[in-house]
């Protein structure tokens, strides 16, 4: 809608003109157009024609207010509220002027007109609202958002410190039951969250939780920001030591996630804060090792004030070196610390090299670098004097031959890679330098000239089937490691084995007939030749009956996959 007034002049009832979604031509106009081309004097012309208009919601319960602060549109604003302002008493309710009553209408989504004007930036109908209603708090919205919330989500500085300074107790509540500090501190916003922990009435929010038990300092922590995790501790203390839902403190996360400087600092000035456990018995110790920040680690053994933790136990009966596999973790200081009880049992009765012993044996075969960091460890434990283990020998055993095994199978996969290769490069250039050569003159030049024999034809055949299975089975192989699964990556591997068996049986054949196709002429050597050539089926079927029926293994690269 333009905004001109003459082609609405003789409508008798302004208030009736709708759109099916309940819009009046003061929603409309405000939805079309933009601060520049709005026009007030249109606005003022409707307003006295029919006041009441400005009352009327739209299907979403959106008054003409909403629109305006949503579209920036700060003049109009001010028109429309000084227009509800003149309403008579009758339109008061008790004890509230009509014009905050306008103000605090909600819509179908419980959002005010302010809602909007944060959530899209118009600082200048921030101001007009605030300025005429600056006593009201303004709840949270059907998504648990209030005005103050999206400002700092949205890092709106400019309408955050305008809210703080002209709101008497702003609601900072937010979705999760976070808050406005939250936000800031999730964004690193350091200038955002001094302003609004000035604030005494926000200033609350630093020990208020989300529905993970998260402060805002476990955030601040979380991202690594030393600036903002002493801005909140300044704040209060006490923080250091609240602890989330599964009874993390921020001492915690800094030692899990490596951060050596908030860990120290956290250390240093609320000392005792290291003896907190989480619910499953944690200590700092725990949080750093499984967290495998050597530095974190170093930072505690040489603390010796905190030498308790060197071997206290989780619920489970764990020490801290016993979750030393739980990590990439190779700390000599830490396992060759004098304090730390390297032959410590948990409630399984298991060492901390018991322990590794079952991580090797528990792990998947084709994860080799795990298991050669494990067996790192392992090396690093027995050195430290770690190796009277309380399993039984057999048991240590069982695990050094499953980490053999897993050896042999890669090397497996590696020679069969190497033999399927072989094949179809031989193959690839028999097809091409075909026995008996080319015809070199008239019109089948380039014709094989043994292209009738029948020796010839099954030459070409097991040929091409010995190529096409040995480049099957070498994609296969390429592709293998790219799953994650167990069981496919055995699948993929056993029909990879089955291409190459049948694509050097087929490479047999093609020698076997190209070479009798050749020396046809001389049909002793050609059959001596072929006989000998299928000797080769009967001599490799007796080898594995030989290995197999005398119980041996079979050699890992022709026997790995055949249990």
């Amino acid at each position: 809608m333009k905004g001109d007034f003459q082609e609405l002049s003789n409508e008798q009832n302004l208030e009736s003109l709708l759109t099916p979604n309940k819009n009046t031509v003061l929603h409309i106009h405000l939805t079309s157009t933009t601060s520049q081309t709005v026009s007030e004097e249109f606005v003022t012309k409707i307003l006295k024609e029919c006041g009441c208009l400005v009352l009327l919601p739209n299907a979403k319960r959106e008054t003409v207010l909403h629109i305006a602060a949503r579209y920036g549109h700060s003049n109009i604003a001010k028109l429309l509220l000084e227009h509800v302002k003149a309403f008579p008493p009758s339109d008061i309710e008790k004890g509230i002027g009509a014009e905050k009553k306008f103000m605090r209408a909600t819509n179908n989504e419980k959002d005010t007109a302010l809602h909007e004007a944060v959530r899209y930036h118009h600082i200048e109908v921030v101001k007009t609202l605030l300025e005429m209603d600056p006593d009201y708090s303004y709840d949270a919205n059907n998504a648990d958002e209030t005005p103050l919330y999206l400002a700092s989500q949205r890092q709106n500085q400019q309408v955050v410190a305008e809210i703080l300074n002209k709101m008497k107790s702003p609601a900072y509540g937010g979705p999760n039951n976070r808050t406005a500090l939250h936000a800031a501190v999730i964004n690193q916003d350091i200038v955002m969250a001094r302003d609004l922990v000035k604030n005494k009435h926000v200033r609350k929010a630093v020990k208020h939780a989300d529905k993970e038990g998260w402060i805002p300092l476990h955030y601040a922590v979380k991202t690594g920001n030393l600036g903002l995790t002493k801005l909140l501790l300044a704040q209060d203390g006490n923080t250091a030591y609240m602890q989330d839902n599964e009874g993390m403190t921020a001492l915690h996360i800094a030692a899990y996630d490596g951060d050596w400087l908030i860990m120290d600092m956290i250390i240093e000035y609320y000392p005792d804060c290291s003896e907190i456990v989480d619910k499953k018995g944690l200590n700092v110790l725990h949080y750093a090792v499984n967290g495998g920040s050597g530095t974190t680690v170093d930072i505690i053994m040489e603390n010796l004030s905190l030498s308790n933790l060197y071997s206290e136990k989780d619920f489970d009966g764990n020490t801290p070196i016993h979750h030393l596999t739980n990590s990439n973790l190779m700390c000599e200081s830490f396992v060759f610390h004098r304090r730390v009880d390297k032959l410590a049992v948990n409630k399984e009765a298991q060492t901390a090299l018991d322990v590794a012993y079952c991580k090797i044996e528990d792990s998947d075969q084709s994860d080799f670098s795990s298991i050669s960091i494990t067996e790192d460890q392992i090396r690093l434990l027995k050195s430290a004097r770690s190796k009277q283990s309380q399993r039984l020998d057999q048991k240590s055993k069982n695990g050094q031959e499953k980490t053999q095994r897993v050896v042999l199978t890669k090397e497996a996969k590696e020679t069969h890679l190497l033999v399927a290769t072989l094949i179809a490069t031989v193959s690839f250039a028999a097809g091409i330098t075909v026995p008996g050569g080319t015809i070199q003159d008239g019109e089948n030049k380039g014709s094989p000239v043994l292209v009738q024999s029948s020796f010839f034809k099954a030459f070409m055949v097991s040929n091409t089937i010995s190529m096409v299975l040995a480049a099957t089975a070498v994609s296969i192989y390429l592709f293998t490691p790219v799953t994650r699964d167990k069981r496919k990556e055995n699948a993929f591997s056993k029909t990879a084995l089955v291409f190459t068996l049948i694509a050097l049986a087929a490479m047999i054949i093609a020698f076997i007939t190209g070479t009798y196709v050749i020396l046809e002429s001389s049909r002793v050597i050609a059959v001596a030749i072929f006989l000998i050539g299928l000797s080769s089926f009967m001599l490799a079927y007796y080898v594995v009956a030989f290995w197999h029926g005398y119980g041996k293994p079979l050699p890992p690269t022709c026997g790995i996959y055949l249990k």
